[in-house]
């Protein structure tokens, strides 16, 4: 018999040296609307596809994915950690979490989930190595979330190429975006006239009009790396 190789010819991947035979697989597509006055954004719809095996209880097995993918999408939009730093030296004293409490540390809440949200396990063919070829589900899915992030610089990129009128084309599909995507950086990403203004004013560029090329510029290599 072939090492690794069963007598009915599927494979044993304990013999082939994987570490876990559970390994879960996913992939995520979301529809994200930014408003671009304000970097409020709003989760229009979500669509999961999770390879679980052969689910033992299917409706678990969906609570726990959209349970995990919410708390995902907090942490790469809303859930913004502050610490006191040079950067904000105003939180005293140095090192110290201002972020400890849900006034200033957003967690999603009913309204942030999408609208329409939609789970759907793949089916899998007997996996001899594991229990009733089933597979756990818990933190796995939580990565699913980060979806919403990338969805939102999608509409970002589409912001800015209204807003950086004859501005390299590179400047508005490639860009900074740190996450979190808070509000405000979503706000300042858009790079529309107010951004170019509140840029120049502290870069030091001039702003005589909007569509001037170094005002402009200044607004597209702009980087917000906080919310305060």
């Amino acid at each position: 018999m072939e090492p690794g190789r069963l007598t009915d010819g599927t494979h044993d991947n304990t013999t082939r040296g994987f570490p876990f035979n559970y390994f879960t697989q996913g992939v995520g597509c979301c529809e994200v609307e930014i408003d671009v006055l304000t970097g409020d954004h709003e989760v229009l719809r979500a669509d999961l596809l999770v390879d679980l095996g052969s689910s033992i209880n299917p409706a678990l097995d969906i609570g726990q994915i959209e349970g995990a993918f919410t708390p995902g999408m907090g942490w790469s939009t809303t859930e913004e950690l502050m610490w006191g730093d040079a950067d904000h030296a105003w939180v005293r004293p140095a090192g110290r979490l201002f972020t400890q409490g849900p006034g200033t540390y957003k967690l999603p809440a009913f309204n942030d989930t999408p609208r329409e949200f939609n789970v759907r396990l793949m089916s899998h063919a007997d996996n001899k190595v594991v229990v009733h070829s089933s597979k756990a589900v818990g933190e796995p899915p939580f990565f699913l979330g980060t979806a919403v992030y990338f969805a939102i610089k999608d509409a970002i990129a589409a912001a800015r190429a209204n807003h950086l009128i004859g501005a390299d084309p590179l400047a508005c599909r490639h860009f900074a975006l740190h996450s979190p995507a808070t509000s405000e950086k979503i706000r300042m990403a858009c790079a529309d006239k107010f951004a170019v203004r509140a840029v120049c004013a502290t870069s030091g560029a001039p702003a005589s009009a909007d569509d001037d090329a170094q005002a402009q510029s200044a607004v597209a290599k702009f980087e917000a790396r906080g919310s305060y």
